[in-house]
């Protein structure tokens, strides 16, 4: 910290915040973001959670304000009342601000020093992380967080919580929105038309854990959603934990190019398979060049993230939501991820059991989907961790024969919706991507 330098406030922003809502308790509800830190002086802090306790008490507050003679009883009944400043302080912020119209500017005052405290306090743990060079994850707990946070508050990005009011009235504007045509219940539309019907496609705060068995396809699946999301305008984040960047890159091309594979991987092999061509067709180059500039156009990143653990990852996550807002981001595989230093010690279950829960929030906190492939064990349970399976809003798993045939998609959670249906989709192999099942 800076030597002499005044912690960042504005003694007359909090004033005149607290006066207007004891005057007009009502505009509270037009500040859902406003809470007690953003008031630095202890006294005020203090006062604002009796006004608060007011406004959201059993009792209605009276049209003409909060009795401030009620709050000096209670504060001096509970012997906090020279911790305000008496009487006199309280008598004050009832006339301190004589309207409400600089209210929601001087919020927005209060929420910019808050976001300076921060930055200091984030800045001092930074520092004394760094001199302890402890495990990279404590310097990756202690700067990404952190930052986020601040960078909400400037932004006014962060999702918070809001009245009943609020939330009535949100909810009201989308139903007349879909009433009218002008909103749908869909979320971002897939490929695929019976995992569109299923689950109204891909929502935000929602994990998808996909299942499988090794080679069953979950990865194939979750690359095909994630380019599903970013070639309708979304933006989709590939966290790749074995998977290496290229080959991923390789079912991308193939996927929008619209080509089997083996169409990239070895193109002279295939013209020459499919076209009798000892060399690649004008159609497929031509195709490629199409794939390639879908994939350029669209808002898709890779990421290598192999011998990660969650906290890691989280970071990365983090940081592209920084660039711009994340819709859909898939962490393959769940079994892949390392463990984070605080549980080196503990089962590998609870190991992974504490990573999931940790997307399952980030994905809630931050607005995204996540996609989770997870791997069967022999005995088709969940490897290692049946909690990851918890902590998803969607469970799917990739049912296969005992020859290895795919025969569709199975539903074990659906968490507001229907369970234990078969989807009708499965691996075309050649194609690597997931279609719907040919009908006999």
């Amino acid at each position: 910290m800076i030597e002499n330098q005044p912690i960042p406030h504005s003694v007359g922003c909090e004033k005149s915040v607290l006066s207007t809502l004891i005057k007009e308790p009502e505009k509270a509800d037009d500040a859902a973001q406003l809470s007690g830190e953003h008031f630095h002086l202890p006294g005020h802090r203090l006062i604002y959670s009796y006004i608060m306790d007011e406004i959201h008490g059993p009792d209605p507050v009276s049209p003409e304000g909060i009795d401030i003679m009620s709050v000096m009883q209670k504060l001096n009944e509970k012997g906090e009342l020279a911790k305000v400043g008496g009487a006199a302080t309280l008598a004050d912020l009832q006339t301190y601000s004589p309207s409400s119209f600089h209210f929601l500017k001087h919020v927005e005052e209060l929420t910019r020093f808050l976001a300076y405290r921060k930055a200091i306090v984030a800045a001092e743990s930074i520092k004394e992380t760094a001199y302890g060079m402890g495990e990279a994850s404590e310097l990756l707990s202690a700067t990404s967080a952190p930052i986020t946070e601040i960078q909400d508050l400037v932004t006014g990005s962060r999702s918070r919580s809001m009245s009943k009011g609020m939330v009535i009235e949100e909810a009201l504007g989308r139903f007349e929105q879909k009433c009218r045509g002008e909103a749908t219940p869909m979320g971002i539309e897939t490929s695929l038309y019976e995992f569109n019907k299923a689950f109204m496609g891909l929502h935000p705060r929602k994990t998808i854990v996909i299942s499988a068995y090794p080679g069953g396809g979950k990865t194939t699946l979750a690359i095909q959603l994630c380019m599903d999301a970013a070639l309708a305008g979304a933006n989709a984040l590939i966290c790749s934990l074995e998977v290496p960047q290229v080959d991923i890159m390789d079912k991308m091309l193939a996927y929008a190019s619209n080509r089997p594979l083996q169409a990239v991987i070895d193109p002279i092999g295939y013209c020459r398979e499919v076209h009798g061509k000892d060399k690649p067709t004008r159609e497929l180059l031509l195709a490629i060049q199409n794939g390639t500039n879908r994939i350029k156009e669209a808002n898709i990143e890779i990421q290598d993230m192999v011998a990660s653990n969650a906290h890691q990852i989280g970071a990365v996550i983090r940081r592209e939501c920084r660039r711009k807002a994340l819709d859909v981001v898939a962490v393959d595989y769940a079994q892949r991820m390392r463990s984070t230093p605080e549980m080196a010690r503990e089962s590998r279950e609870q190991q992974l059991a504490q990573s999931s829960n940790f997307l399952a929030d980030l994905s809630k906190e931050l607005g995204f989907t996540l996609l989770l492939p997870s791997q069967l064990n022999a005995a088709g349970g969940t490897k290692h961790a049946a909690a990851i399976n918890e902590d998803a809003d969607i469970h799917i798993q990739i049912l296969q024969d005992d020859d290895k045939n795919h025969t569709g998609i199975m539903v074990e959670k659906n968490r507001g919706g229907e369970s234990g249906q078969i989807l009708p989709l499965v691996l075309d192999g050649p194609a690597s991507r997931f279609k719907s099942r040919p009908t006999l």
